[in-house]
């Protein structure tokens, strides 16, 4: 406003029939002299003022804009209690029981509170800037002098004298896992089950490494957990757990531990290679009983083999079964769209990966589509975990989410094995339907039978085609055989496949030792191929198996493990649970606590700017 525009409003101000709204800085020094007639006539200029000022001298101020130069004029305040309850702390309600000759003299005592606040509060931050002042110089000082660990102290010093809040001395912290419970996942569900409780319960649960961290701040940490499945698998998708009416999450560890193995006990479903992953993050994130999600730090931990719909990776694409629902979501889910919900909600996304390859484009989509978001203002990100060796070799067709794995079994058919042999045929077929139900149709399996002879009655043929009849042939019992049988089998293996050796046998042989010898020689070229030692799974069979003899075996690989078996149903039970493949606890455990700690750090350092 031009200054004769200014002048005019002033002088108009004062005139019969206006009304003039302006702010407080008109209250000061501005002069509304009134020389209209019947403005004077009907008493004046009349001044409202519509908030309580916190100096008293700009309230005088105001009322000095009217009555100037001895003319007539008047005032009065109407006031908006919610106005007084902000920025007094009047409580809405109490004025209405203030007497109305009292009611100046109460808002006068507020406003003094009021003034004695902001004078303490100018005085401390006056004293918080001389101590700052002294530090930094300090600081710079012991830095001139060149007095490493004097200058580290005080810049430590001078950075906790910037935290904008005092550090909690409680927290608590909302975990969910979603576990992809599809058939693929099959060979990690022990792995990621184990994983899951050292997670919850125990010294290497998350609530002992944060309480060594931040020893200063007691940590409640509640969980929840769904398993799920593909979209084809319609009411089967979810398997929820809600511990009471209020909540889906519970800090009861004996609770968790329970629904773990309830929760991922049966893996199966997924007609498709692609999961529903999308689904799974919107169906957590959007729980709403009263007590979801209402913890200070949440986290939903994502875990699973496969990509999700429509995030195959390109190189995959013409793989057979790889998505059904490439194009578009049947329930419109976007990444965008899920990314919003995890920004609404406060949660922050762990996408954990037992196939890094084939999770590649979702993790980076994800990633993308979160932290480019505009509501993202906290510029999150997705946390990525990889579950596995990235650069190990998987199969060909590495959408499968396990190892490739080359099975050869050296199986003794000697004569003792005559009464038995329908069982161990038996589980041999129950390995292959296990491996072919965790979709790992890509495998490869080789037979070497023995006795006092070997002979390989399948070699390196797909799981899918691979023949399951042995016929059975008797004879006495010798293991180098075999093992020279098995070496050569091995060494066979390309190297998009992984080899692994079960030897099973219910006797003793007098060249156990050199055996022992030709699998180490196995070992190392495993190792030399593979930058890894062989998986030996050395089996004794019935009350006559020589278990010292067998260990010798085992022993020629580090990652050799014994087994005894009383019987054909033990056997079984042992074939089923080596087709689930590899653990991998140890790595889950250390990744993911170590993540979920660093985020922790993260957030408090961003909030209290506290050093760790």
């Amino acid at each position: 406003m031009h200054a004769a525009e200014k002048e005019f409003v002033i002088r108009k101000a004062a005139t019969s029939g206006q009304v003039t709204i302006s702010t407080a800085v008109f209250g000061r020094g501005t002069d509304f002299f009134c020389k209209d007639d019947r403005v004077q006539q009907a008493g004046g200029v009349h001044v409202i003022q519509t908030f309580f000022s916190t100096e008293i001298s700009e309230e005088i101020q105001i009322r000095g804009r009217t009555a100037r130069q001895g003319k007539k004029g008047s005032y009065q305040m109407i006031l908006l209690e919610s106005d007084l309850s902000k920025q007094f702390g009047i409580r809405e309600g109490t004025v209405e029981a203030v007497a109305k000759e009292d009611l100046y003299n109460f808002l006068n005592v507020a406003r003094q509170k009021r003034r004695d606040e902001d004078s303490l509060a100018v005085e401390n931050n006056f004293c918080e800037a001389t101590q700052t002042d002294t530090l930094t110089h300090k600081y710079f000082d012991a830095l001139l002098d060149g007095d490493a660990d004097i200058s580290t102290q005080h810049f430590r010093d001078l950075y906790k004298s910037f935290k904008i809040k005092q550090m909690p001395s409680e927290m608590d912290i909302d975990i969910c896992f979603a576990v992809d419970q599809t058939g693929s996942m099959a060979s990690f569900t022990k792995s990621a089950s184990d994983t899951l409780k050292a997670i919850v319960e125990g010294e290497t649960s998350v609530a002992k490494k944060l309480q060594a961290q931040f020893p200063d701040i007691a940590f409640t940490v509640r969980f929840a957990l769904m398993g799920y499945r593909d979209l084809d698998d319609k009411g089967d998708q979810f398997k929820v757990n809600i511990w009471s009416k209020s909540a889906h999450f519970t800090q009861d560890p004996r609770k968790v531990i329970s629904a773990i193995d309830k929760t991922l006990s049966n893996p199966s479903g997924g007609a498709d290679i692609a999961e529903d992953h999308l689904g799974a993050i919107q169906h957590c994130c959007t729980w709403n009983l009263p007590s979801d999600w209402t913890s200070e730090i949440k986290f939903l931990m994502l875990l699973t083999d496969a990509p999700a719909h429509g995030m195959v990776p390109a190189a995959f694409k013409g793989t057979p079964n790889a998505d059904d629902y490439g194009v578009l979501h049947p329930n419109s889910l976007t990444c965008n769209g899920v990314a919003k919900i995890l920004i609404d909600r406060d949660i922050d996304l762990f996408f954990c990966s037992f196939n890094p390859q084939a999770t590649a484009t979702t993790e980076s989509e994800l990633s993308k589509h979160l932290f480019s978001h505009p509501e993202n203002t906290a510029r999150r990100e997705v946390v990525g975990i990889p579950l596995v060796d990235a650069t190990k070799h998987f199969a060909g067709n590495s959408l499968t989410g396990s190892y490739g794995k080359h099975m050869v079994f050296v199986l003794d058919e000697s004569g003792s094995m005559a009464g038995d042999w329908s069982g161990v045929v038996k589980a041999y077929n129950e390995y292959l339907n296990k491996r072919k139900q965790n979709q790992c149709g890509s495998d490869l399996v080789s037979v070497v039978q023995f006795d006092s002879t070997a002979r390989t009655t399948v070699r390196l043929e797909e799981l899918s085609r691979v023949r399951t009849d042995l016929e059975y042939a008797g004879g006495g019992t010798f293991f180098n055989p075999a093992a020279k049988s098995a070496m050569d089998i091995v060494n066979a293996t390309p190297l998009t496949h992984v080899p692994a050796v079960i030897f099973m046998s219910d006797g003793a042989a007098g060249d156990a030792a050199e055996a022992a010898i030709s699998f180490s020689s196995i070992n190392r070229s495993v190792q030399s191929r593979f930058a890894d030692n062989l998986e030996l799974h050395v089996i004794a069979f019935g009350d006559g198996a020589n278990i010292s003899q067998l260990q010798q075996i085992a022993n020629a690989s580090t990652r050799g493990k014994t087994y005894t078996s009383g019987s054909t149903a033990e056997l079984y039970n042992i074939f089923v649970s080596i087709a689930g493949g590899r653990d991998v606890t140890q790595v889950l455990q250390a990744e993911v606590t170590k993540r979920i700690s660093d985020s922790v750090a993260d957030r408090l350092s961003i909030e209290y700017l506290a050093l760790s």
